[in-house]
């Protein structure tokens, strides 16, 4: 059976899960993982997959991976900043590109990046692993099937108090990456983007900034055009959070926990004028192999992936609208 060789650049911390994910999953192999720190890449190897060690080819930097013609599928899960110009470079090299959210920090650069895949006949997908989680398609059956009438209003929120260890993530301006609106954020928009068929008309977002001028929260709205909004709620400075809830002309959706766990059963509760009050219980599931496994299976068989690059472009304008408002302190139409 043919399986696609992975290789990782970075040894960020979401790698405790996505080596595992790779060597998990049946159609990859991970073969390879750089880091620009010396000696990173091991290190993270003897952690996260010791028995495989002399397997996994290690490097200090990434262009020998990028160049590797054995490679087929690169994840990127740099600085929020950083994801451009590698992912360029491996699409260009003709590799298939896992990109942690968010894909890009600027919508230009989106589109740069789809253009390309487009022209090397490559895959690329943003890395919301969440999406792959059987909650997820519950959800969106449940919006779909009308059963809440029409959807005209969604809220989430997502927070957790960040700790002197994740100092990183808000030692940058926003403009440059930093912050809960480029961390945090693209799951809240994505989620709200997610209960409507529309795409937004125009945001606005205000923001508690820190002496390095990162948001430390942000709250905002998100206007859907048609009397149809979302709001979202996000912070590095209150309890942890990881909701939403979607509104209808008949009825309410709530899911308490929205970026699940993988060894936890998630929850969902709805309310219609019909039915009363219901819950769901959706079974565990490691979205993480699930992502992985999708991947692997569009490469292999040529097919679309789940969260398509066009999804991926209007997450950015989306964010970089929010970013641009809480500039301004005014709506900013998309």
């Amino acid at each position: 059976m043919k399986k696609i060789n992975w290789a990782i650049l970075g040894a960020a911390r979401i790698t405790e899960k996505m080596i595992p994910a790779i060597m998990n999953s049946k159609y990859g192999e991970l073969k390879a993982i750089g880091s620009r720190r010396p000696n990173s890449a091991k290190e993270c190897i003897k952690k996260h997959a010791p028995n495989h060690t002399s397997k996994i080819e290690c490097y200090t930097g990434f262009d020998q991976i990028i160049n590797d013609n054995e490679i087929n599928a690169i994840y990127i899960p740099l600085s929020n900043e950083e994801h451009t110009e590698p992912a360029l470079k491996a699409i260009r090299n003709k590799k298939h590109v896992l990109i942690e959210k968010p894909m890009a920090i600027k919508s230009q650069e989106v589109q740069i990046l789809i253009n390309e895949a487009k022209k090397n006949n490559v895959k690329i997908m943003e890395g919301f692993m969440y999406a792959f989680h059987p909650q997820f398609d519950r959800l969106q059956n449940i919006i779909n099937s009308g059963i809440l009438g029409q959807v005209n209003y969604a809220h989430s929120m997502f927070s957790f108090p960040i700790q002197p260890a994740r100092f990183y993530r808000i030692n940058r301006e926003i403009s440059n990456g930093g912050g809960a609106l480029w961390d945090i954020g693209p799951y809240a928009i994505h989620t709200v983007r997610n209960c409507f068929k529309e795409s937004p008309v125009r945001v606005y977002g205000q923001s508690k900034l820190n002496e390095q001028n990162a948001d430390i929260s942000t709250t905002g709205m998100i206007d859907f055009g048609s009397n149809k909004k979302a709001t979202f709620d996000i912070s590095f400075e209150c309890t942890r959070r990881s909701e939403f809830e979607v509104f209808g002309e008949n009825g309410r959706l709530k899911c308490p926990l929205v970026w699940q766990p993988d060894n936890l059963p998630a929850k969902i509760t709805y309310t219609t004028e019909k039915s009363g009050f219901k819950e769901e219980i959706v079974p565990t599931a490691n979205h993480f192999d699930l992502e992985i496994d999708h991947f692997n299976s569009a490469i292999l068989q040529d097919t679309h992936v789940k969260l398509k690059p066009e999804d991926a472009l209007w997450n950015a304008k989306t964010l970089e609208g929010i970013q641009k408002s809480i500039s301004i302190k005014a709506w900013v139409t998309l």
